[in-house]
C-alpha cells in the first residue's frame, strides 16, 4: 500500500503539468466545463439531489429537473492544419446561445474529411442556437453549418447519474429519483451473439438498466486499435469506423433506458504472458499491442503504459475526443479507466505508487474537460483492498468475484465501509469459478442474494453469453418485478442480514470458501446450526500445498455440532499441475485422496463419517501444490430454509430459499414451512407481502402488528418449495415511489428537438 506522502508530491506536480501543458497559456479548454454549470448543475460530484436536503429516503419532491434529448450540429472546417485528433493543436468549440440568455462552449470533435460535429445535452427546455465557432480562441469561418437553432420542448428524462449527497453509498438521477443499478455485462459481440446494440435493446425491454461494455480491439470497438493488421492506426488517431459503432451503442443504450459503463482499457492490452500471474493468463494481448516497441510503437514494455510522458499523453487525447464525442450521453453511466487494473504487468509487479498515479492524474483530466461530470470508476478483483490509493480518486468501487459457491462469497456479505473510502460500491462482475454455470443458478442466486445485502445495486453477471443463448433474461424480469413492487431501492438505512428461521425439517449445507487466490487470515470457523459461518467468505478456495504452504500455514477447521450422527463431503474443482492431496480428519478418523490435473476431480466427493454431538473437523492438502475446494457438504445438518434479508425500523424484505431443493433438478419436490424472525422492527401495524419469485406475483398479504420491539416477531411462511420473496412496510410509511419521485428506472416523455475471462 503507498501512503499518501508518498503521492501528494508527484501528485501536485502532475496537476501542474496538466494545466500548464494544453497548449499554451492562451489556450482554454475548460470553458465548457464551466460555462455549462447553468444547465447542469455546479461542480464536480454535485449531485443535483443534493438541493433537496439530501434526504436518506431520496425525496425530491422540491424540484424536478433532467434532461433533453441532444441537440446535435455538423459544419466544415477547411483551414486546419496539423492532426485534427490533437486538441493542443486544434481546439475546435462552438458557442451556444442558451435559453435564459447565456452561453456554453462545447467541445466538437473530428468526423472526417474537413467535417466537425458537436452534441450537447440540453437541461433547460427553450429555444438554443450557435453563435460563433471557435478553431483555437479565434472565431473560425466555418461552413454548411446545420442546423443552427433548436427548439427544445417537452417532458425531461431522468438525467444524469450523480452519487446522493444524503447517502452516499447510493446513486440518484439529476431529477432526484433513485438509480438502482440491475443488469450484466456486455463486454464485447461475441460469435454467432447479436450485435451489442441489439443485446441492449432486449436488456432493456427486460427491466435491466445497467451494462458494462469495453473499449476491447478484438470485436472492432477499441478507437486506436483496429484488430485488422493491415489497418494500423498511428498513435494518437482515432478509427472513425469505430466511433460510428459507439455511436451506435450509445444510442440504443439511450433508447433502451440502459445505463453504461465505458471501460476505456483493460488489463489485456497491457499484460504480457511472461508478467501475467493472474487469471490464467487470460486476455494478455501486449505482443500485439500497436504501442508495443516490437510492433512499431514506442513502449518497451507494458508497465512504462502507466509512466511513459508520451503514453499519458496520448491516453489524455484519446480522453478528450471521447468527451466530445459521448459526453453528451447521460447513458454513460461512468467512465471506467480499467478493467481489473491489477492483472497488468504493472499490477502483478505492484507497482501500486504508479498505477495510482495514473489514476489521479487521468482521474483529474475527465474532472476538467468533462462538463457533464460523469462518474469515473474503475475496478479489480478482491486483489486491491478498499484502502488502497487507486480508488481514492474514482467516484465508486466495483470488484469482481468467481467464487466456488456464490452464497458463501463476499457477494453475500455487506460492504466495509473502510476509512477512507465511503463511497458507493458494487460487484461489477460475477459468475462461476469456472464460468460453467449451466443451468443458470449462480447467476439466479447471485441476483437475489446481491440485493438482499448491497443498497448501492445488484451484483452484475459476467456471462453475456449464457443470457442471450439461453434466453435468460426472465431472471432479471423477475428481479425488476420484486424491485418496484417492494419498492427495496428507495428504502434508506437498511442493515443486511441473515434473519433467524425456523423450520420443521433440517436439509444438507452446503458451502465453499468465498475468497480466490489469497493468503488465509483465519483459519477456524464455527458452522452454526441455523447455517451460518462467520468469515468463511474471506478464506482461499485454493488450497494450498507444500508450493505455497505459507498461504494456507494451517488446515481449515470447521467446528461443528451434529444432532445424529452424519457425514462430510468436499468436492474438489481445479487442480494446478504438480496435483494435491486432500486429508479430511476428524475424531481420530481420516479420510484422504489423491488429486491430479487431468483427473475429473469433481465427480466424486471425498467423504467422512462424523459423530454426533459437539466435533472439530480439518480439512488439509499435503500434496505438492494447490487444489481448489469447489464446495463443502454437512449432510443434514441445518434448517431446510435459509434467508438473506435487508431490515430497517419500519420495512424489511428478505429471500428465503430451501437448502435442499433450490438447486435441484427435480421437479418433484416436496415443500416445507417454517417462521422468521423480524427483529429489530418498531412497534405498529404493518404489511407483510409474500412474493412469488418465478411468477412475479403476491403470494398472501398478511396484517402484521408489532406490540413490543425488544421481543421476537415471528412471521409464518407460506410452503416453500424452492424460494420465496418478502416485503414488510409499516402502515404509517410514506412510500417514496408513490410520491413518483423515486422510481430506479427513470422514464420519461422524451423531447422534441426540431466471454473468455
Amino acid at each position: 500500500m503507498v501512503q499518501k506522502s508518498h503521492i501528494l508530491p508527484l501528485f501536485a506536480l502532475s496537476i501542474a503539468l496538466l494545466l500548464s501543458g494544453c497548449g499554451g497559456a492562451q489556450q482554454d479548454y475548460g470553458g465548457f466545463s464551466r460555462n455549462i454549470n447553468g444547465d447542469i448543475g455546479s461542480g464536480y460530484n454535485n449531485s443535483i439531489a443534493n438541493s433537496y436536503g439530501g434526504s436518506r429516503e431520496g425525496d425530491a419532491t422540491a424540484v424536478s429537473r433532467g434532461s433533453y434529448a441532444k441537440i446535435e450540429a455538423s459544419f466544415q472546417l477547411k483551414d486546419v492544419k496539423g492532426d485534427p485528433f490533437d486538441f493542443e493543436q486544434n481546439a475546435v468549440m462552438v458557442t451556444l446561445k442558451k435559453p435564459e440568455g447565456g452561453k456554453v462552449d462545447v467541445p466538437a470533435f473530428y468526423d472526417g474529411n474537413s467535417t466537425w460535429k458537436v452534441r450537447f445535452t440540453p437541461m433547460v427546455a427553450g429555444k438554443y442556437s450557435v453563435e460563433k465557432v471557435k478553431h483555437n480562441n479565434e472565431v473560425a469561418h466555418e461552413e454548411k453549418l446545420d442546423p443552427k437553432e433548436w427548439t427544445v420542448s417537452g417532458e425531461p428524462e431522468a438525467g444524469f447519474v450523480r452519487i446522493d449527497k444524503g447517502d452516499k453509498m447510493r446513486f440518484m438521477f439529476d431529477n432526484g429519483s433513485r438509480y438502482y443499478p440491475l443488469g450484466h455485462n456486455v463486454a464485447w459481440k461475441s460469435k454467432d451473439l447479436p450485435e451489442i446494440p441489439e443485446v441492449l435493446k432486449k436488456m432493456g425491454s427486460s427491466g435491466e438498466n445497467w451494462a458494462r461494455i469495453w473499449m476491447n480491439h478484438w470485436d472492432g470497438k477499441n478507437l486506436d486499435w483496429n484488430p485488422n493488421k493491415e489497418k494500423k492506426i498511428a498513435p494518437g488517431q482515432i478509427d472513425l469506423e469505430t466511433a460510428k459503432k459507439w455511436d451506435s451503442i450509445v444510442e440504443s443504450a439511450g433508447k433502451g433506458k440502459v445505463y453504461f459503463q465505458m471501460v476505456l482499457q483493460h488489463h489485456g492490452q497491457f499484460s504480457s504472458s511472461k508478467g501475467y500471474k493472474y487469471s490464467n493468463n487470460n486476455n494478455a494481448n501486449w505482443e500485439e499491442n500497436p504501442w508495443n516497441v516490437k510492433n512499431g510503437g514506442f513502449l518497451q514494455n507494458p508497465e512504462d503504459f502507466f509512466t511513459d510522458p508520451k503514453a499519458r499523453k496520448l491516453t489524455k487525447r484519446k480522453l478528450y475526443y471521447i468527451v466530445a464525442r459521448w459526453g453528451y450521453s447521460p447513458n454513460i453511466l461512468a467512465w471506467e479507466l480499467f478493467n481489473e487494473v491489477e492483472g497488468t504487468d504493472a499490477g502483478s509487479g505492484k507497482q501500486w505508487q504508479d498505477i495510482a498515479m495514473w489514476h489521479r492524474e487521468m482521474t483529474l483530466f475527465l474532472r476538467q474537460f468533462d462538463g457533464y461530470h460523469h462518474l469515473i470508476t474503475t475496478s479489480a478483483n478482491p486483489g486491491v483492498p478498499a484502502e488502497s490509493p487507486v480508488w481514492e480518486t474514482v467516484d465508486y468501487i466495483q470488484t469482481h468475484i468467481y467464487p466456488s459457491d456464490i452464497l458463501s462469497s463476499p457477494l453475500t456479505q455487506p460492504f466495509a465501509e473502510g476509512k477512507k473510502q465511503e463511497k458507493p460500491q458494487f460487484i461489477g462482475e460475477y459468475g462461476e469459478s469456472n464460468l460453467a454455470d449451466t443451468n443458470g443458478r449462480v447467476l439466479h442466486k447471485g441476483l437475489w442474494a446481491s440485493i438482499m445485502n448491497n443498497p448501492t445495486g445488484a451484483a452484475m453477471y459476467w456471462d453475456w453469453d449464457s443470457v442471450e443463448k439461453n434466453n435468460r433474461y426472465s431472471e432479471f424480469q423477475q428481479v425488476r418485478s420484486f424491485l418496484d413492487s417492494s419498492a427495496l431501492p428507495n428504502q434508506g438505512g437498511l442493515l443486511s442480514a441473515q434473519l433467524p428461521i425456523e423450520s420443521s425439517l433440517k436439509a444438507d449445507l452446503r458451502f465453499a470458501p468465498g475468497e480466490g487466490w489469497a493468503t488465509a487470515k483465519q483459519n477456524e470457523f464455527v458452522v452454526s446450526s441455523g447455517g451460518t459461518i462467520s468469515g468463511i467468505q474471506s478464506f482461499p478456495s485454493y488450497l494450498q500445498g507444500q508450493a505455497h504452504r505459507e498461504m494456507t500455514p494451517k488446515p481449515l477447521t470447521l467446528q461443528v455440532s451434529y444432532a445424529t450422527a452424519g457425514r462430510i463431503e468436499v468436492l474438489i474443482g481445479q487442480v494446478s499441475q504438480s496435483g494435491g492431496s486432500v486429508v479430511i480428519k476428524c475424531a481420530g478418523k481420516e479420510a484422504r485422496r489423491e488429486f491430479s490435473k487431468d483427473a475429473k476431480n469433481d465427480s466424486e466427493p471425498i467423504s467422512l463419517e462424523i459423530p454426533a454431538g459437539a466435533q472439530t473437523i480439518t480439512i488439509e492438502n499435503t500434496g505438492k501444490d494447490w487444489v481448489v475446494i469447489r464446495q463443502i457438504v454437512l449432510s443434514n445438518y441445518a434448517n431446510a430454509l435459509a434467508n438473506y434479508a435487508r431490515i430497517g425500523k419500519d420495512y424489511a424484505a428478505a429471500w428465503v430459499y430451501h437448502r435442499g431443493n433450490l438447486d435441484s433438478t427435480s421437479e418433484n419436490l416436496s415443500p416445507t414451512t417454517g417462521r422468521i424472525n423480524l427483529m429489530g422492527l418498531k412497534k405498529g401495524k404493518y404489511k407483510a407481502t409474500w412474493w412469488d419469485v418465478k411468477e412475479s406475483k403476491s403470494l398472501d398479504t398478511t396484517d402484521l402488528t408489532i406490540d413490543k420491539e425488544k421481543e421476537p416477531t415471528w412471521l409464518s411462511t407460506p410452503p416453500v418449495t424452492r424460494e420465496v420473496a418478502l416485503y414488510v412496510v409499516h402502515e404509517g410509511r410514506v412510500d417514496a415511489k408513490k410520491k413518483g419521485k423515486n422510481s430506479d428506472t427513470a422514464k420519461g416523455k422524451g423531447s422534441d428537438t426540431s466471454n473468455s475471462k
